[in-house]
């Protein structure tokens, strides 16, 4: 027997599928609703546990169903397909996220705060922004190369090569120039709207008080301790600094067998790819400029490690340190004190 009622749903922008199970195991309903019988369902129902597969607008409706004291929890989309039975259908589908979430060790997330679900699109815009640019420039530096100019890589390299070919010479056609000029316009106009955007994200970032002692971590600035905040919020999701470590992707592999385990390297396709990408450059970037003098035990630490492993395995192993650091921050609200070296 449930201790609760279960309430799967699967979410979609109009018409949304809801699965209802008794606390004792019978299915009472499975049927199509509109958005507005989903807000009334969700306001009328007893506390139940609500399950929700990770998605568009999973955080939005799990805020919603908390506010009327459910409990929920968004299971990643990959471990609900493993429960369909039967042909992919909405009906289908919301029958297995409610059977995913009644199963034991089943890893699932809480929805995220609007300050979190704030910072995560702020950032998504932001690396929106950065590739278009990148795009729109190979764009432009693949058109020009048609006509045999090549000048060199990188951003200098593209407006020298803009400058001298669009307005110092006559090689390309009139036509094609005017087309490259407002498309190199375009490109200029979206890097000022990326540098507009970071300022805002860092100066919103600097407002949060986690953000900010976050920031006081080992090569964590402000758009690498934004999207730990709102990765981790506080702290209360993972049992210790391990799962969180995790849940980011950075702890290894293991495979055992007949009671010998190997420990394997992280894996680079699971877990939070862009914290986990942020992390590890601002550990290089740390360890790179660390002092021949260490000035606390986290240094002399780090010192040794880079000697007995290498410099890439250090900073993994700096980036899993600051995850596990990050989260005791977030869950008991302290601050950031490195340990002085011992006398």
């Amino acid at each position: 027997m449930l201790r609760t009622n279960v309430i799967g749903i699967d979410l979609a922008k109009n018409v949304l599928q809801v699965c209802h199970i008794s606390h004792q195991g019978e299915l009472l309903s499975n049927k199509a609703v509109s958005r507005q019988k989903l807000k009334e369902l969700l306001a009328k129902s007893k506390p139940s546990l609500v399950a929700l597969e990770g998605c568009a607008s999973c955080h939005y409706w799990g805020r919603y169903a908390e506010s009327f004291g459910h409990e929920v929890r968004i299971i990643n989309p990959k471990k609900v397909k493993a429960y369909v039975d039967g042909h992919k259908t909405d009906a289908n589908d919301a029958l297995a996220i409610a059977n995913a979430a009644l199963q034991i060790g089943i890893k699932y997330s809480k929805p995220k705060s609007m300050e979190q679900q704030t910072l995560m699109s702020l950032e998504a815009n932001r690396q929106f922004l950065s590739k278009t640019i990148v795009s729109l420039g190979l764009h432009i530096r693949g058109i020009i190369n048609e006509y045999g100019i090549v000048k060199a890589k990188g951003t200098k390299g593209l407006a020298a090569l803009v400058t001298s070919t669009l307005y110092e010479s006559d090689v390309l056609p009139a036509s094609l120039v005017t087309t490259l000029s407002m498309l190199w316009q375009q490109y200029l106009n979206l890097k000022d709207k990326l540098s507009k955007l970071q300022k805002s994200m860092n100066s919103t970032t600097r407002q949060i008080e986690p953000c900010k002692r976050l920031m006081a971590l080992e090569g964590v600035g402000e758009t690498t301790a934004s999207m730990l905040y709102a990765t981790l919020g506080n702290g209360t999701q993972f049992t210790n600094g391990r799962q969180a470590s995790a849940f980011v992707g950075l702890t290894p592999k293991q495979y055992s067998s007949g009671g010998k385990v190997t420990m394997l390297g992280i894996d680079k396709f699971g877990g939070v790819k862009d914290l986990r990408s942020m992390l590890y450059l601002g550990a290089m970037a740390y360890i790179y400029r660390l002092p021949e003098s260490p000035k606390n035990q986290k240094q002399a630490w780090l010192i040794k490690l880079v000697d007995r492993v290498g410099f890439k395995r250090a900073c993994i192993a700096l980036a899993n340190k600051t995850v596990r650091t990050a989260w005791a921050m977030l869950h008991y609200e302290t601050e950031y004190q490195p340990k002085p070296l011992s006398i």
